[in-house]
């Protein structure tokens, strides 16, 4: 758990209630405006990912979540990173990532991957990120989103 002077980095559970709003806060920002019920964004693999969550002290509220997906024993996905709007610029992002990352790292990654929004690529790649493969839509959204990865040296 890694504190700031307004924040809190902290992994929680599956369906905690920080979990939950991250969950609706995922919700509002990818999948509302395509009309896509929020029953359907949650994917089967959720149950045994690693969720991390910046909230704000003293309330607790939710200003980002990232999600870590362990595909084999040396290959992580990042997955749903988000940012509350007027959070954004700040370094939250930031934290989310480079957290996810260093744990992907020291549970034996050889490579980590994500998918961006094309128009995320810039932040991603400032972290070692580069894109790999063709532009392509959301299959849930329709919004153009293009393979990332970053390989770790051991």
């Amino acid at each position: 758990m890694l504190e700031t002077t307004n924040y809190q980095l902290k992994f929680v559970e599956y369906g905690s209630p920080e979990y939950q709003q991250a969950a609706q806060l995922r919700y509002r920002l990818f999948y509302q405006e395509h009309c896509i019920k929020f029953e359907s964004i949650f994917e089967p693999q959720e149950k045994q990912n690693l969720h991390l969550v910046i909230t704000a002290n003293p309330e607790h509220k939710v200003l980002a979540y990232g999600r870590l997906d362990r595909k084999s024993a040396d290959l992580f996905q990042i997955c749903q990173m988000v940012v509350e709007p007027k959070h954004q610029r700040q370094g939250l992002g930031k934290l989310i990532l480079k957290e996810l990352t260093k744990v992907a790292i020291q549970q034996g990654a050889s490579l980590v991957v994500l998918n961006a929004r094309v128009a995320k690529v810039q932040f991603y790649q400032k972290y070692g990120f580069e894109p790999i493969g063709e532009v392509f839509a959301s299959s849930s959204t329709g919004v153009p989103h293009i393979k990332m990865q970053q390989k770790i040296s051991q």
